[in-house]
């Protein structure tokens, strides 16, 4: 037991000192923050806000949804990440059996609710209705169904008639989800997948940053051929089609040349001996569905 704690602490500490939270800039970045003072917050948060897993554990009061950031120590060790983020559900339920979330985010199937000591039912809600264009605000349908019985929000004003007499409640996220651990990935889907060739998208969180250029053996290392579109959040991004195999790159951010923050994995260059980021494109395991 005693061991599992001094994990636990070492993880927070190494966690916090990666994100340099002993410098300014990090101190600014997280917060400690009560549960009370969760409560009488407004809906808008301040993106740079940080909760922790015991604070919505320590939730007296149903509040209406939010988007928060929240750290989770206790799954790291399982799941690998420790920061967490996503639309904050609650529900006041100290008398009710089950409380469960239905909404448009889940195609309105029911998903149980947690409940804590002091009766209010939770849940976060990853914000995956966000494109990458930030064209317009993605909108939140939801309804609770408590005790099998399906009912609005009654902490959230904004809600709409649903047709036969109630309503449904509404979260509008105002596209202000960013994040800054972005990192290149391999995509599962994208628009227009190819059957021998897998979607990367080559992305980093970049505010004040004019120009990024991703160079690698994919373009023979030439900064002209590919430019990231920088959006409103600050996050530079640009997809590509690559074969399996395995890849070395850089980005060119304003003329200087550097790793991609986030992609832990690394190699050397061998002409220039420079360090360069690696990503590995699999083979893809499963078969293309026919789009419409």
């Amino acid at each position: 037991m005693l061991k599992s704690k001094f994990i636990r602490i070492a993880l927070i500490l190494l966690f916090l000192t990666g994100i340099g939270i002993f410098a300014d800039d990090g101190m600014d970045w997280i917060g400690s923050f009560s549960s009370g003072e969760l409560e009488m917050s407004d809906e808008t948060e301040d993106q740079d806000t940080v909760y922790y897993l015991w604070q919505l554990e320590s939730l007296k009061k149903n509040i209406a949804p939010r988007y928060i950031r929240y750290l989770d120590v206790e799954s790291y060790v399982s799941s690998g990440n420790l920061l967490h983020r996503g639309i904050l559900f609650t529900y006041n339920g100290l008398r009710d059996e089950s409380v469960e979330i239905c909404g448009s985010f889940n195609n309105w199937e029911c998903a149980e609710m947690k409940r804590n000591q002091y009766g209010i039912y939770y849940t976060v809600i990853e914000p995956n209705q966000i494109k990458d264009s930030y064209e317009e605000d993605p909108v939140y349908e939801y309804k609770f169904r408590v005790n099998g019985l399906l009912t609005y929000d009654p902490e959230n004003f904004d809600k709409v008639e649903d047709g036969s007499g109630s309503y449904y409640s509404r979260f509008v996220l105002d596209s202000k989800d960013t994040d800054r651990q972005t990192k290149t990935m391999v995509l599962e889907d994208s628009a227009n997948e190819e059957r021998d060739l897998r979607t990367v998208k080559f992305q980093i969180y970049l505010p004040n940053a004019e120009v990024v250029r991703v160079v690698g053996n994919f373009n023979d290392w030439n900064p002209e051929h590919d430019f990231l579109k920088k959006d409103r959040k600050g996050v530079f991004t640009l997809e590509k089609k690559l074969l399996p195999g395995e890849y070395h790159y850089q980005f060119i951010v304003d003329g200087e040349t550097v790793l991609d923050t986030y992609n832990p994995t690394t190699n050397i260059k061998i002409d220039t001996n420079e360090s360069v980021s690696s990503l590995l494109v699999p083979e893809r395991n499963y078969a293309l569905e026919r789009k419409m």
